[in-house]
């Protein structure tokens, strides 16, 4: 059963973001959670961004804002780093409950098109790549700061999808390296990477194909009304434990 629910939060994962560019940890964080410790979901995440994106990025190069992404790039380092003392001493049950909320919060954001202000100033870029980088390694929720940032811009539906899956790709590979410099990698979870991967590969080229044949907005929405309720559900689980 717990293989079967991690497959299907691979594939609803990669299909997320294989249509918008984003949402793979968004989306498949909290389904993990369930099932995994966050040490591992971080990992699991972190396998299918370097694949997902990757693939993403090859078939939409020539759409990604290069001077966003190298603006975004270097303070995602430094967040990193930290981002992996964070998972090293936090307690599990509190950064399940973390998740949640965040997912939460950035869920209704995203619902309500927030615009946030400041977002076009020289300074909004390098804190929003800072704090995808800490969130990317100590709960493997890069999205919410950068696409945030991406939609207070108002880029372009192409572009944004572009920009956003090489940012992820590139924090992936930081964020691979330092979890293995830390070894904060469990055992056991690469190789259950490689059996979700697939499902990941999967959803992807699903996600792909939906590009241009419904409506983007519609399924945005279905996706983070779905995403709210997860994550809320999480957050009471976590808080329920906590409380016990």
């Amino acid at each position: 059963m717990e293989l079967l629910l991690a497959l299907g939060a691979a594939f609803a994962a990669g299909a997320v973001s294989g249509l918008t560019g984003f949402g793979l940890a968004l989306v498949g964080v909290p389904l993990l959670l369930f099932v995994y410790d966050p040490a591992t979901v971080v990992v699991l995440v972190m396998a299918f961004s370097l694949l997902i994106n990757a693939a993403v990025v090859q078939d939409s190069w020539r759409k990604v804002d290069r001077r966003l992404v190298v603006a975004l790039a270097p303070p995602a380092l430094v967040g990193v780093l930290c981002g992996t003392e964070v998972l090293r001493v936090a307690g599990e049950e509190r950064l399940r409950l973390a998740v949640g909320v965040l997912v939460v919060l950035s869920a209704l954001l995203m619902l309500r098109d927030v615009r946030l202000p400041g977002t076009g100033s020289r300074a909004a870029p390098p804190v929003a790549g800072f704090l995808g980088g800490a969130l990317s390694t100590s709960v493997g929720l890069a999205a919410p700061p950068v696409v945030l940032l991406l939609a207070s811009r108002g880029l372009p539906k192409a572009n944004f999808r572009a920009t956003s899956a090489l940012f992820f790709l590139v924090m992936s590979v930081f964020g691979a390296v330092a979890l293995a410099a830390r070894g904060l990698i469990p055992e056991g979870s690469l190789p259950l990477a490689a059996v979700l991967l697939p499902a990941a590969l999967a959803g992807k080229l699903a996600g792909t194909a939906l590009l241009g044949r419904i409506p983007e907005a519609l399924f945005r929405r279905i996706t983070l009304l779905l995403t709210l309720a997860t994550g809320a559900l999480g957050a009471a689980t976590a808080l329920l434990t906590l409380l016990r």
